[in-house]
């Protein structure tokens, strides 16, 4: 199961790029918070990873709200990370570091 979420999880980071090219391309109406480009499903799995962490994000249900921006103002305190309340990549990267570890072939 580990290795399922941890694919899942590349799958969606990989394609976060490609969603940001393609939106960065569209007239550069971006939106400033590089949360809102997410996959909703991206948003989920930092949802549930804030939960277990012991951040409320309040409900994971992959909408990026007021309540899973204040969780994630409170992670990036707690790690040393720039307080943004975004999950910028180097929230991403320290949040989902497990995910990253191959030595559980």
């Amino acid at each position: 199961m580990k290795k399922f979420f941890a694919v899942l999880t590349l799958g969606v980071m990989l394609i976060v790029p490609l969603v940001a090219v393609a939106a960065s391309s569209s007239g550069g109406n971006l939106p400033a918070a590089v949360d809102q480009l997410l996959a909703r499903d991206m948003i989920q799995q930092a949802q549930l990873q804030l939960k277990v962490a012991g951040y409320d994000p309040g409900r994971a249900d992959g909408i990026f709200d007021q309540n899973t921006s204040s969780a994630v103002r409170k992670f990036q305190a707690a790690n040393g990370l720039p307080v943004s309340g975004l999950l910028d990549e180097q929230t991403r990267s320290v949040m989902f570091a497990g995910f990253h570890d191959s030595s559980d072939d």
